[in-house]
């Protein structure tokens, strides 16, 4: 892997604390969603994650205890494929994931509840206050909740609902997806492998924390959208390799 894109694994790698598992979770949705997956290859990804091999072990044993992956043997090498759930919890992720900017909502909701609670799902529905709610415009609205769907949104709702890791999250992981040379020669499937798994799963990690909404209803700090366009352009340029292209190098 070139020295540029070695630095960017390494900044991705260190921008947050990564639960090996849920790296996993990604490889599976992104690289094999609907394809086995073999030892040999998953192993020289995550080498080059820089994870090692008993950690890798012991997430792939919970993955299973969980029903989301099936192991199976062919001689000496194992293959690893998503179940029917893993299946159905990885196609739910995708639209928010990989969603192109043009596909993502354009509207908001402003939501109004009866009475405070705390069981409103944070990743659909962003807190203002005790009684009102964002929500983008195809969330389902609540049980006997008023909603308006407002044309203009004032430039200091943003800084009310947002939350500042992820403001911050989305800021680091700007100026990495910036520095990426998508016009650079380009890298063997291996590398690319790695360069998408990376790039999604920083991106899974703050996307799906929090509800699709406009640009306008956020602060001019937020750089989720911005980080969307990026994703796509790094997506677009570096396809999805064949797996045994990865294994081949």
């Amino acid at each position: 892997m070139p020295d540029s894109y070695a630095r960017t694994i390494q900044r991705l790698t260190e921008s947050g604390s990564i639960r090996v598992w849920s790296l996993l979770v990604t490889v599976f949705g992104d690289l094999a969603p609907d394809r086995p997956l073999d030892g040999p290859t998953l192993s020289l990804i995550m080498a080059q994650i820089g994870i090692k091999p008993e950690a890798t072990r012991v997430a792939l044993h919970r993955l299973r205890s969980d029903g989301w992956i099936i192991s199976q043997k062919n001689g000496r090498t194992s293959h690893h494929s998503l179940t029917a759930k893993g299946q159905r919890d990885s196609a739910a992720a995708r639209p928010r994931i990989y969603g192109r900017p043009s596909d993502m909502s354009s509207k908001a909701h402003m939501v109004m509840i009866q009475m405070p609670r705390t069981d409103l799902d944070p990743a659909q529905f962003a807190h203002v206050s005790d009684r009102v709610f964002l929500s983008n415009d195809t969330t389902p609205i609540p049980a006997n909740a008023m909603y308006l769907t407002p044309t203009d949104l004032p430039t200091w709702l943003g800084e009310q609902h947002e939350n500042a890791d992820l403001r911050e999250g989305y800021r680091v992981l700007h100026d990495v997806l910036c520095d990426i040379d998508t016009d650079a020669p380009s890298l063997t499937p291996l590398d690319i492998a790695v360069l998408r798994v990376m790039v999604v799963h920083a991106w899974r990690r703050l996307t799906l924390k929090h509800p699709d909404l406009p640009r306008s209803a956020h602060s001019t700090d937020w750089r989720g959208h911005d980080c969307r366009v990026r994703v796509t352009e790094v997506l677009d340029r570096f396809a999805r390799p064949a797996l045994d292209a990865i294994k081949a190098r």
